[in-house]
């Protein structure tokens, strides 16, 4: 069973056990927080919100770069019961406003990076009344007179005992977003078990012992760094580089100043690093063991040339169903984790023969493995949950001896760089540009063996613009990474007999 422990308390633990032990190192500047001090910036915060804003405060809201300001957010928050909602940072426009305002959220952890576009979306967040700044406090004063505004090192206590949370490990603890299969983003409502489940299960098959160190460039918004990487490797005392974002050029450098001994290789990373030109420290590192999934680079080829050993088995998850399937360390396929059940389905949720891909569906074996549904979307949640089964939108296999294969997805998910873009959501802001009358958006195949978007687009009547004006309206109303790479313009857009763009005829264009 999963250790029935919150995170605040499990945080608290972790600090006492390995009280000077080195935790997070922040890969830029090389600072370090050993177990104890982490856990004393993050009761100095649990009590600070305390003092300011008594028991009121529900769900917190953090838009913000990796940093040990970002962690200890997440685990004073923990502390004092109150739930997390993580913002992806790179969310911009109509996006960005949805999910920090969905929850009616008060209180917004930010840095100065993110102003700008919070201010292009000010009236859209109405419920936001305090501004928690790691800098910027007099820009964010000047941009947001009527919020109040509050610098970080301000909002701390002088008080740093341990706060004991009154929730239960099943309580929902934060809501993270994922694209889903269409639509807008939705926010998960995911319980402390479901974390710390997930982080049990990465130790066995990845072998995290104390002595390891991950590196982790990743967003804290995602459970790959929070729970795959982070949470693990706290909960067995060893070492975590915490790096805003990955960096080709600075990788193997940091990998063997910081004494790296595994990374996951997440979005493109591992076909980054196969295509970048061969170094003297590609070899000379202490990485054991990496893992990839897709892992489009042959393994035998990956570990010869990088020293290392690439995990072949095939894990599965998502942030909804959760952490299903581990890899094996020298096969291929991977093993469903005894507290779920996997069903590969037809079109009409029977069950297909062993060997045969089909839907795959996935339920839980005890509670708060899985999220406990998408918030404020009941329609959505049930819809998910069809027939006693959530289906993932995702094609797989099953093979004789239970060894799961995942093989495609058929939603309407695209994979950017390791991010999972709602279509939907970049449809919503290319039709804010005043010169389009229609819009609609596809996955291609992309040069790192991921996914490029590219978009179909009409014009309204007299109305035309260039290519260059359009990826720019985006760029300032979505992330980065969402912007179309390919942009078609039409003089009509072909429609299904439901009226609804025919992307089936689109992807052959």
């Amino acid at each position: 069973m999963a250790l029935k422990i919150t995170l605040g308390d499990l945080l608290h633990d972790c600090a006492t056990r390995f009280a000077n032990r080195p935790f997070i190192t922040i890969a830029e500047t090389g600072k370090t927080h050993s177990y104890a001090e982490f856990e004393v910036l993050t009761n100095r915060l649990a009590h600070g919100l305390r003092e300011r804003f008594g028991g009121a405060l529900g769900y917190v809201a953090i838009v913000l770069e990796n940093s040990v300001e970002y962690l200890a957010t997440t685990y004073a928050l923990k502390k004092i019961n109150t739930v997390e909602v993580s913002v992806n940072r790179a969310m911009r426009g109509a996006p960005l406003a949805r999910m920090i305002d969905q929850t009616e959220a008060s209180v917004l952890f930010t840095s100065g990076e993110h102003l700008v576009d919070l201010d292009h979306v000010r009236d859209e967040i109405p419920h936001v009344e305090t501004l928690v700044m790691l800098d910027a406090v007099d820009e964010a004063k000047r941009l947001f007179p009527a919020l109040e505004v509050i610098g970080f090192d301000t909002l701390l206590s002088d008080l740093d005992d341990h706060i004991v949370s009154p929730a239960k490990d099943t309580d929902t603890a934060m809501i993270l977003f994922t694209s889903g299969t269409t639509g807008v983003s939705k926010g998960c409502l995911l319980s402390h078990r479901y974390a710390v489940r997930t982080a049990e299960n990465m130790i066995g098959p990845f072998r995290i012992t104390s002595e390891d160190c991950v590196y982790s460039p990743y967003p804290l918004s995602h459970i790959g760094a929070a729970y795959y990487d982070i949470l693990p490797t706290m909960m067995m005392g060893g070492r975590v580089i915490l790096r805003q974002r990955f960096s080709l050029s600075n990788f193997w450098q940091e990998a063997n100043a910081y004494g790296v001994t595994w990374f996951m290789m997440l979005g493109s990373v591992q076909q980054l690093l196969w295509a970048s030109p061969s170094c003297e420290l590609e070899k000379s590192h202490k990485i054991t063991r990496c893992w990839s999934t897709p892992a489009p680079v042959p393994k035998r080829d990956f570990d010869a040339r990088f020293n290392t050993h690439l995990i072949p088995g095939g894990g599965y998850g998502s942030t909804d169903a959760g952490w299903v399937v581990v890899p094996q360390w020298d096969h291929e396929g991977g093993i469903v984790l005894p507290h779920f059940e996997v069903g590969i389905l037809d079109d009409n949720d029977d069950p297909v023969p062993t060997g045969k891909s089909g839907h795959v569906v996935v339920r839980p074996h005890e509670p708060g493995v899985m999220a406990d549904g998408y918030f404020g979307m009941p329609d959505r949640t049930l819809e998910s949950r069809r027939n006693l089964w959530f289906h993932t939108g995702d094609i797989g296999r099953l093979d004789e001896k239970g060894r799961f294969y995942f093989m495609h997805r058929v939603s309407e998910r695209i994979r950017v760089k390791g991010e999972m873009v709602s279509g939907y959501e970049v449809e919503e802001g290319v039709l804010t540009h005043p010169a389009i009358q229609d819009c609609a958006v596809i996955a291609v195949p992309g040069e790192m063996g991921e996914e490029d978007i590219k978009a179909f687009v009409t014009f309204k009547e007299g109305q035309n613009i260039t290519l260059n004006d359009l990826k720019e309206h985006c760029a300032e109303r979505m992330a980065r990474f969402m912007v179309p790479k390919q942009v078609v313009i039409l003089d009509e857009m072909p429609r299904t007999p439901t009226g609804k763009p025919e992307k089936g005829k689109l992807a052959l264009m």
